[in-house]
């Protein structure tokens, strides 16, 4: 296991090799999923393998584990996600291999020969972020029941008022043919 991280790193070399490396990084350092997140303080810890399978095909497995604080889509109120990823790559060439694999794994196309090894740890976590991130209804600050109401209130309101009706002036245009 290496203490050191590289920036870059030759998958296929390093699968040969059997290397493994683990370590942390600050969220706040992964600026594509620091876009994503409502507070970027705190840390992912990550261990990642490099192996060759039966069909001596490069291959990467791992794990990514940290709690991302997102903003919950309805209460706008923070959100703390568990996340524990399984990598399980194989690494291609060409976007066909991708066709040969086994279902339990995904294709990382490396079309140099290099990759930036923090690159899979953030993609493994901006894959656990869930399209609209939200708490559970129990826990969620937001009565959705009450808001509902208070909305169709609203609306019933608006369609009361004495206002003029934006599309009068459009009746003097039909013609009583």
């Amino acid at each position: 296991m290496s203490s050191r991280l590289p920036e870059n790193v030759d998958p296929r070399r390093l699968a040969s090799q059997g290397a493994t490396y683990s370590g942390i990084v600050n969220l706040d350092k992964l600026d594509r999923l620091s876009e994503a997140l409502k507070e970027t303080s705190g840390q992912a810890e990550f261990s990642i393998e490099f192996y060759r399978d039966n069909r001596k095909r490069a291959r990467i497995k791992g794990t990514v584990r940290a709690e991302l604080v997102l903003e919950c889509q309805r209460c706008l109120g923070a959100l703390v996600l568990p996340v524990n990823a399984e990598l399980d790559l194989a690494v291609i060439k060409v976007p066909e291999e991708a066709e040969y694999l086994p279902e339990s794994c995904e294709p990382v196309w490396v079309e140099e020969e290099t990759l930036r090894l923090l690159n899979l740890v953030e993609d493994e976590l901006i894959l656990a972020i869930p399209q609209v991130p939200r708490h559970e209804d129990e826990v969620c600050d937001v009565d959705w029941n009450t808001a509902v109401g208070d909305i169709q209130a609203e609306q019933e309101d608006d369609l009361s008022d004495d206002k003029p009706n934006p599309f009068a002036v459009l009746a003097g245009f039909k013609s009583d043919k």
